[in-house]
């Protein structure tokens, strides 16, 4: 049975959903970007003896928003903040995608409160191209001061709003992967439904961590990692993952069928499977 939370943290309301028993092994469930819990609703159930609380991060879902640009280390704070309001004193951490970053981040800087990772399409943050980030953040400045000029897309129907996830997307999005996080991302609004997410979170990041950056993190992993790839993912293509993949010292990677959100795409049950054999 799925259970809806509300966590009041320091300076953030976090929202989400629960799954699994109450005495199951603690796993903290983190979204990709422009997501939100629902991400997890088909795969969560499917780990047994787990107990899975994903939540909407900063930003998106019903969880606060900040009008304000996001950065990828903001999840860390939040992170550690609801596994202290949880009670767990270490905890598995399951991330999808941008919810992959932070975890590698968390479990990096606090190896102490991580008992695994388990990453879907995602080990660290994306890297802005060698010799880009002044005229990036140039860009990002730019279009961060005309934010007030835009407002957000009506739909009359959810149907709607599906379609336009579904084409709009910055990587390909099957209809039966967006419909869950869809409807958990949609509010009211005057005509129909609009997007819950903060719209600050559709600007590029003013700045990013640099590789060398990133693999320092990376070099200070010691937890089992276990990391899914979908075989058409978005993460097939980047050229940095071999190298970071190669510097961690307990990881095993496996390619399961589908694109960038396979655990929503039919693979839940192969990967749920493939997880638990290395449960904490």
């Amino acid at each position: 049975m799925t259970e809806s939370i509300r966590f009041d943290l320091p300076g953030l309301t976090v929202h989400g959903l629960c799954f699994g028993p109450d005495d199951g092994v603690p796993v903290l469930a983190l979204h990709g970007w422009l997501d939100n819990a629902a991400s997890f609703e088909r795969l969560a159930p499917k780990l047994n003896g787990c107990r899975v609380v994903a939540i909407d991060q900063r930003g998106h879902g019903l969880t606060d928003h900040f009008g304000r640009p996001y950065h990828i280390w903001d999840g860390v704070p939040d992170v550690i903040a609801m596994l202290d309001a949880l009670g767990w004193e270490r905890a598995t951490i399951l991330g999808h995608s941008m919810g992959a970053a932070v975890a590698t981040l968390v479990a990096s800087a606090y190896p102490d409160r991580i008992d695994a990772l388990w990453l879907l399409e995602g080990l660290g943050p994306w890297t802005y191209p060698d010799g880009e980030a002044p005229d990036l953040l140039r860009q990002a400045t730019d279009r961060l001061k005309r934010i007030g000029d835009r407002s957000k897309p009506v739909y009359a129907t959810l149907d709607q709003a599906i379609e336009a996830r579904v084409r709009g997307g910055v990587v390909p999005l099957t209809r039966e992967a967006a419909e869950p996080i869809v409807r958990r991302g949609l509010v009211r609004s005057e005509g129909g439904w609009t997007w819950s997410a903060d719209q600050f979170l559709t600007l590029p990041p003013l700045f990013r961590l640099d590789e060398n950056q990133i693999q320092v993190f990376i070099k200070r992993l010691e937890m089992p990692i276990s990391l899914v790839l979908g075989d058409v993912g978005f993460f097939q293509q980047p050229l940095f993952l071999p190298e970071r993949i190669s510097l961690c010292r307990d990881i095993r990677v496996e390619t399961f069928p589908g694109g960038h959100h396979l655990h929503l795409e039919g693979a839940e049950e192969a990967i749920a499977h493939w997880l638990l054999e290395r449960l904490p």
